[in-house]
């Protein structure tokens, strides 16, 4: 039986071009399909970081995880790549999104196993090597970005703000948030782009300077769970 589940799904997931991760640690083989019992809400919330620089502005660069790839994804993982070695700024200069989906219903796996992952957007010149921060496979959803930013000027680092379930099984835990790793590893201020409450991360548009590289403004998406 686990066979042939894993089988379905690993046809199910090349047929709409996704890829089942079964060399990811995190994820067990035995994914169960995704419930239908769930979605997301048609609205998006907003929750923006903008340095107030304008030269050079880049037109919005796009991830929209459940509207490109269905209801069940959510934005879980980011991947970076810093600034060309020739560049003394600290700032990310590529950035990575990974669109996973989730099964709410199944405590133990609540992702399925299909991902995609989709550039947002890339500066002219960017060191080699993506730095990935992503959150835990179980009981883990995606409630926010966390930035390092050189304030008024652009994005330097990023983190994935996530909650867990609450004892009721059909709430998140909002009051205590758990964060993934900083991408990189650079210092700077912080700021905090949260949902709002029972609302997930589904995607981001950002603009960044087309000449310099960095981050100028960054916005996340967000959409109420529908149980």
């Amino acid at each position: 039986m686990r066979t042939a589940r894993f089988a379905l799904a690993l046809f199910a997931a090349s047929a709409t071009g996704c890829v089942v991760d079964a060399a990811d640690p995190d994820l067990a083989v035995d994914a169960p399909p995704l419930s239908e019992n769930w979605t997301v809400s048609s609205f998006a919330s907003t929750r923006i970081w903008n340095s107030g620089l304008v030269a050079n502005l880049s037109g919005p660069q796009s991830l929209h995880c459940n509207l490109a790839y269905g209801s069940g994804f959510m934005m879980a993982a980011l991947g970076v790549n810093e600034e060309s070695l020739a560049n003394p700024a600290e700032f990310i200069a590529k950035m990575d999104g990974r669109c996973r989906e989730y099964d709410l219903v199944n405590l133990s796996l609540p992702w399925t196993g299909s991902y995609v992952n989709a550039s947002i957007f890339a500066a002219p010149s960017f060191s080699p090597g993506v730095h990935w921060t992503h959150i835990p496979a179980v009981d883990a959803y995606p409630i926010g970005l966390q930035l390092r930013v050189n304030p008024g000027s652009h994005v330097k680092d990023v983190r994935v703000i996530y909650a867990h379930k609450d004892a009721t099984g059909m709430a998140l835990d909002v009051a205590a948030p758990s964060y993934s790793p900083w991408a990189i590893g650079y210092a700077g201020a912080i700021h905090t782009l949260s949902c709002p409450p029972q609302e997930v991360m589904t995607g981001m548009d950002l603009r960044y300077d087309t000449v310099a590289g960095p981050i100028r403004r960054l916005e996340i998406h967000c959409r109420e769970l529908i149980w």
